[in-house]
């Protein structure tokens, strides 16, 4: 799932711009972003770039707040975590090896190990999505990403 504080109109242009096959939803009240923690994280009024990878239990396995609009784990990093869950030989996603300042979220956001807030919110496709509706099977992946791209 991809989440942004955009509105429908600029949801629809990214997913359609991209052809993007997951859930992109849009957090205009931006109560989704306030509730990870990173909501105007860099004093800019959008969601900091983060991503959190979340297990089946609703705990989060691993997150990665970054501290520039291109500061994103790569897909590799990303699928390793999602291997490990599944019991496969990858290596774990780590936070940035180059020294580079972790911007950590607000007081209040869920760290890893614990539960995340649930949420239900709309996609750029019409329909809505709750979080807890993609838990139970599978791990899911939301990246909270800084506004229309």
């Amino acid at each position: 799932m991809a989440l942004s504080v955009d509105d429908a109109e600029n949801a629809t242009e990214m997913k359609d711009a991209y052809g993007l096959e997951f859930p992109v939803l849009y957090d205009t009240d931006t109560s989704v972003a306030t509730k990870y923690g990173v909501y105007d994280l860099l004093g800019d009024g959008v969601s900091a770039p983060a991503t959190f990878i979340i297990k089946t239990d609703g705990t989060i396995e691993s997150a990665l707040i970054g501290t520039s609009i291109s500061e994103r784990p790569t897909p590799d990093s990303i699928l390793d975590v999602l291997a490990s869950l599944a019991g496969m030989d990858r290596e774990v996603m780590t936070y940035p090896a180059d020294g580079a300042e972790i911007v950590l979220p607000m007081a209040g956001a869920p760290e890893v190990g614990q539960l995340v807030p649930d949420f239900d919110l709309p996609t750029a496709s019409g329909e809505s999505v709750s979080l807890s509706e993609n838990l139970g099977e599978r791990n899911v992946v939301l990246v909270f990403f800084r506004a229309w791209w």
